[in-house]
């Protein structure tokens, strides 16, 4: 019997690369759980309300690799918990092993078709930035993450853990790959090897900007 499942799994693996696809694996949606404090869970992981995912039903999606290999009109979940991107072949459930660097999901809203743009700023790096702004020399991004939080009920101590969204956002520079937070930063600490491209009138050395600006900013470069 292993013989057959290991015969199995070279001619699977096989195939996929025959076909110039991804190697992947089957899934859980989620290995390990951490708290709003950065600290493991270590309860029972299906006592959390809510779900890991960003959305619970499977997307439409393009990919990017890191390698270089792009795959169009996939069917997407994506764990915001760990990171994981999630595929669906022959109504099997798999997981990217190669690092994804880029994934743009296709979804209806209230009827509104849109569509939603995640990347991964380094291989090694499993972490979630959504796009949400974009120009020739910077992103503004949006690091989401969901975690384990403390509920509390009403008359009790405790209502237990949920999944809920964190969020964080980001100044990319795509020429060096550097990564800089936004809380708490002026427009001339963001931009500090383009300051004296900043318009005046936003202050750029006192004011701490809302994103609106700073995504005002990236596009008009």
């Amino acid at each position: 019997m292993k013989c057959i499942l290991s015969l199995f799994f070279i001619l699977f693996s096989t195939f996929l690369f025959g076909q110039n696809m991804y190697l992947a694996k089957p899934v859980t949606h989620f290995v390990e759980v951490y708290d709003e404090k950065g600290n493991l869970f270590g309860g029972n992981v299906g006592s959390i309300k809510g779900s890991p995912l960003w959305k619970d039903e499977w997307c439409n999606a393009n990919v990017e690799m890191f390698n270089g290999k792009t795959f169009n009109n996939m069917k997407l979940i994506v764990n915001l918990v760990n990171g994981n991107i999630h595929f669906l072949e022959k109504d099997a459930e798999f997981q990217f092993i190669e690092p994804v660097k880029k994934i743009t999901l296709f979804y209806s809203s209230e009827g509104i078709f849109d569509s939603t743009v995640f990347i991964k700023v380094a291989a090694d790096n499993n972490s979630l930035y959504e796009i949400k702004a974009r120009g020739s020399n910077y992103y503004l991004l949006d690091l989401v993450q969901k975690k384990a939080a403390d509920t509390y009920d009403y008359g009790k101590s405790s209502g237990g853990k949920e999944f809920r969204v964190f969020n964080e956002s980001y100044l990319y520079k795509l020429t060096t790959s550097e990564l800089i937070t936004v809380k708490g930063k002026t427009l001339a600490e963001l931009f500090k090897a383009d300051a004296d491209k900043i318009p005046s009138a936003l202050n750029k050395a006192k004011k701490k900007p809302s994103l609106k600006d700073i995504a005002a900013i990236i596009a008009a470069w």
